[in-house]
């Protein structure tokens, strides 16, 4: 069986066009050369700044290549969008996975929650920022709508790992509660990460992580009720 490539880097197999996996692989690292020049500029300049010009240069790419791989701006940042939000979930997949918390009493899942929290927003914060923006103005609905999704995918990670407790937690309804606090505690990060000041009386809410963890932890626990309970350690208990 004989195959052969034309200019256009196609390869030809009993007259069927078959792309060609030199120019496949080629055109995989272009498309992530501009996502990641996308991302930067998103993160170091912010929204207005992402054009298609800037991304091109920052990609080292012409602008017209960058329409071979994206028909405009908005599929290119819709992209950014979606690789940033999926690359989170899983991280998040693995790190809550419940097997790894069994033996950790209550409160001290709580506080770790919280802390990861808030160390998930200030750790990329302007592109955060940037993200969030880009996905409240966007013109279709659809699309918030899918936004929305990918970020409640993710805090029902959270509530997973506190229903898992439902047990320890005082609250009349514990599964509403989870649910309150959880998105109460997105919320408050999610508009310092909006705000410039930081959101909190001008401060810079996530400059001071020690500080703003111990205080919407206490807000948390104090709603959820979480009674003191130990759970035995085991040797073989780790969060990795």
């Amino acid at each position: 069986m004989s195959s052969k490539a034309d200019d256009s880097g196609t390869s030809h197999r009993n007259g069927a066009r078959e792309p060609h996996p030199v120019v496949q692989d080629r055109g995989r690292k272009a498309v992530e050369r501009l996502l990641n020049a996308a991302e930067r500029i998103l993160e170091s300049r912010g929204l207005d700044a992402a054009t298609v010009p800037v991304i091109a240069a920052g990609a080292g790419m012409s602008v017209g290549n960058v329409y071979k791989r994206f028909p405009d701006k908005d599929s290119l940042l819709s992209a950014v969008y979606e690789r940033f939000f999926a690359e989170a979930l899983a991280a998040n997949e693995f790190a809550l996975d419940p097997g790894k918390w069994k033996d950790i009493p209550t409160t001290e899942v709580l506080s770790t929650l919280v802390t990861g929290m808030i160390e998930g927003y200030r750790s990329r914060r302007a592109l955060v920022r940037a993200l969030l923006l880009y996905a409240q103005t966007h013109g279709d609905a659809e699309f918030r709508a899918h936004a929305e999704a990918m970020r409640l995918e993710t805090l029902g990670l959270f509530e997973r790992l506190l229903r898992d407790r439902r047990a320890d937690i005082g609250h009349p309804h514990p599964e509403r509660a989870i649910r309150f606090v959880v998105m109460l505690l997105a919320h408050a990060l999610e508009n310092a990460v909006m705000s410039e000041s930081g959101g909190i009386a001008g401060g810079d809410f996530l400059s001071h992580v020690p500080e703003t963890s111990i205080e919407l932890f206490r807000v948390a626990n104090g709603y959820l009720r979480i009674r003191s309970v130990e759970r035995p350690r085991t040797l073989s208990q780790a969060r990795r």
